[in-house]
């Protein structure tokens, strides 16, 4: 083979390896298969003080943007504290864990403090999270959670054979075009007989 028919053998053989994986690559990094579970725009909010445990009950409704739909759920605040607070989903209880709970007043965050009973939660204007005001004077401010479903990691597991299929493909392609491609140039010609 002369030097001139090598080259483009070498570049297809180069741009097949920077072009291998693309489309797998694509998908992985990709936000196209990710959902998000957040708060409804109105996330009827509930709280509930428990004694066993020590704890507050929160109960909202959340809206799932994968199947576009609202559905209320429940969990305990301080339980959850530390997944809310980086955005995984909190470990979820029955809304009925709420019967034999005592209710905390949950008002907007516009309303005045006059009249307000002693212990109560301010809703944000965003309905994002909200504020827990105690008895005692104490405020504590809280998120409803925000996080991702992690099911389009599994749809990306199930896509994965057709992207590495699809990859291979362009791979093949380029290295059967620069095979071609020396072949014209070196003189050499090939037939098929079936």
């Amino acid at each position: 083979m002369k030097l001139q028919s090598i080259i483009p053998f070498v570049c297809g053989l180069c741009l097949s390896t920077l072009a291998n994986g693309c489309v797998t690559k694509a998908l992985w990094e990709g936000n196209g298969l990710e959902a998000w579970k957040q708060p409804a725009d109105n996330p009827n909010l509930r709280l509930f003080a428990a004694k066993q445990p020590n704890d507050i009950l929160v109960v909202y409704d959340e809206y799932s943007e994968r199947s576009d739909a609202t559905h209320t759920r429940a969990y305990w605040l301080n339980q959850n504290q530390q997944l809310i607070d980086t955005r995984h989903a909190p470990h979820f209880v029955d809304p009925n864990t709420a019967v034999g709970c005592a209710a905390i007043p949950v008002f907007p965050a516009s309303t005045s403090g006059v009249n307000l009973p002693p212990s109560y939660a301010l809703i944000a204007t965003n309905n994002q999270s909200f504020t827990l005001h105690a008895h005692d004077g104490a405020t504590e401010s809280h998120d409803l959670p925000f996080y991702n479903d992690r099911k389009g990691k599994v749809e990306k597991l199930a896509l994965t054979p057709l992207a590495n299929a699809a990859d291979l493909t362009i791979v093949g392609g380029i290295i059967g075009y620069a095979c071609l491609q020396a072949m014209a140039q070196s003189g050499t010609t090939y037939s098929w007989k079936p």
